[in-house]
């Protein structure tokens, strides 16, 4: 657990790093152009190389030492962000060249998320796998609990470009802590063990080979696509609340307001971490069912005023409630998916499950601009109907999008609740052929059968409807 202490250490700096610049970047951005777009293709340019290069990101972890993947990445980011740098030196900087400097660094960036979730599972025993979930989703939150603040401070008093060395600063630092618990692994296992940890090949298939091999692993497995297919459902959720929270208030509030609305929001993120290691026990079945009701449900609440301390405890309660389900998914992918395949598992499942974060960005604001604000204005369609509960006027068709994700997303839990059975199974199945497997090699005895109990066969036969 101390080493993954270290590592989790160094991705909760690197993380307030990323969100100063973030944070920083989107506002340069917005006063560069005046416009919403720069923001967001500030933002898709973070997001989108991290998404698009999560499966080869998996296939090298898989093949080379997976600490030594996350120093290169955070180490190389430091080069685009360099080039950022350079930029805004300049007198007169280009958006485009910035653009271009985000991208990079996102690019290098990418080798990181993968090798960092598989490692939880190199070296931290099966039972403290959800706390572990627990943890990483605590370190990872940082760029939206603490950055946001300290950015807000910084900006006016040393401008964007310390904040940009800033994170340059917390990269080093990661790249650090990646290289120790590299040399303390190295030490403590023989080379050639699972997951790269020599820092050479583990395996002659070639990093192609281990591209394709994530994705044959996700496709052998129902039940792991069937928590994948859940997963994607719940970032486009996620997602839509993340684009329509600033039309919901901003109608109604100043931007300073907004800020500390969506500070407190993503507040509910730690203390989601927080519950989860307290529940490290929980099935992660029943962490996954009631944390997609529980976020739905609070959705739902979330869109139905636009009072400023209502909005912010509702948002608090769709992130708190968030962790849940993601420690209860991660869980299951964990408990499906033998350790020296992991990572490139992990990095598919980024590529497939994040996809719904773009989807909602791409789709949330046209829709609730061309199709719901019209029909929730005070002589909309709507207005006689649903305007009597949600309200009419501006921000209201975006409340009513996040209203109606919210019901989906409850019928969701529903379906998940009513073929549990068929997400154990998948885990159990994984579990016993990875045990004969160390049996007819040797290398450790296979476990006696265990007694089947009738609610074990009665989540099995389950198993056959999913």
């Amino acid at each position: 657990m101390r080493n993954l202490t270290i590592l989790l250490l160094g991705a909760l700096i690197n993380s307030v790093g990323t969100g100063l610049t973030a944070f920083g970047l989107g506002v340069f951005a917005y006063r560069l152009e005046g416009t919403a777009t720069a923001v967001a293709l500030v933002q898709l340019c973070a997001f989108a190389p991290i998404i698009l290069l999560a499966p080869l990101a998996g296939a090298l972890a898989d093949r080379f030492d997976r600490r030594l993947m996350m120093a290169i990445g955070d180490g190389g980011s430091i080069l685009g962000l360099g080039a950022v740098l350079v930029v805004l030196s300049s007198p007169s900087p280009r958006l485009e060249a910035i653009l271009l400097g985000v991208g990079a660094s996102s690019c290098l960036a990418a080798l990181t998320e993968p090798a960092l979730r598989a490692s939880v599972t190199d070296l931290v025993p099966a039972e403290e796998h959800v706390r572990s979930a627990g943890l990483l989703q605590a370190a990872t939150a940082a760029r939206y609990l603490i950055s946001p603040f300290l950015a807000g401070l910084l900006l006016p008093l040393v401008g964007l470009r310390a904040l940009v060395v800033m994170d340059a600063a917390t990269c080093l630092v990661t790249v650090t802590c990646s290289v120790v618990v590299m040399r303390a692994v190295r030490g403590a296992a023989a080379p050639g063990g699972a997951g790269g940890r020599s820092g050479a090949p583990t395996d002659p298939d070639g990093v192609a080979g281990h591209l394709m091999g994530g994705w044959r692993t996700l496709l052998r497995h129902p039940g792991l696509r069937a928590i994948v297919g859940l997963m994607t459902m719940m970032t486009l959720a996620i997602g839509t609340v993340q684009v329509m929270l600033k039309p919901i208030l901003l109608p109604h509030v100043d931007a300073t307001t907004m800020g500390r609305v969506e500070t407190l929001a993503a507040t509910g993120i730690l203390a989601g971490a927080a519950l989860v290691a307290l529940l490290a026990r929980a099935r992660p079945t029943t962490l996954l069912s009631a944390g997609t009701a529980a976020t739905g449900t609070a959705m739902v609440l979330l869109s139905l005023r636009s009072w400023t301390w209502w909005v912010a405890l509702s948002g608090f309660a769709v992130f708190a409630a968030l962790s849940l389900c993601q420690a209860g998914a991660e869980t299951l992918v964990r408990r499906s998916v033998a350790t020296d395949h992991q990572a490139r598992v992990w990095g598919v499942i980024s590529l497939v499950t994040q996809v719904g974060y773009l989807a909602a960005y791409l789709s949330a604001g046209a829709l609730s601009d061309a199709v719901l604000e019209p029909l929730l204005s005070p002589t909309g369609a709507l207005a006689p109907s649903l305007g009597v509960l949600l309200g009419t006027g501006a921000g209201r068709g975006a409340a009513l999008l996040v209203a109606l994700a919210g019901l989906g997303t409850m019928v969701l839990a529903l379906v998940i609740h009513r073929h549990r059975g068929a997400l154990v199974l998948s885990s159990e199945t994984s579990a016993e052929a990875q045990e004969r497997g160390r049996g007819r090699g040797g290398s450790r005895p296979t476990s006696p059968p265990r007694r089947i109990r009738t609610a074990d066969r009665r989540i099995r036969q389950e198993a056959a409807s999913w």
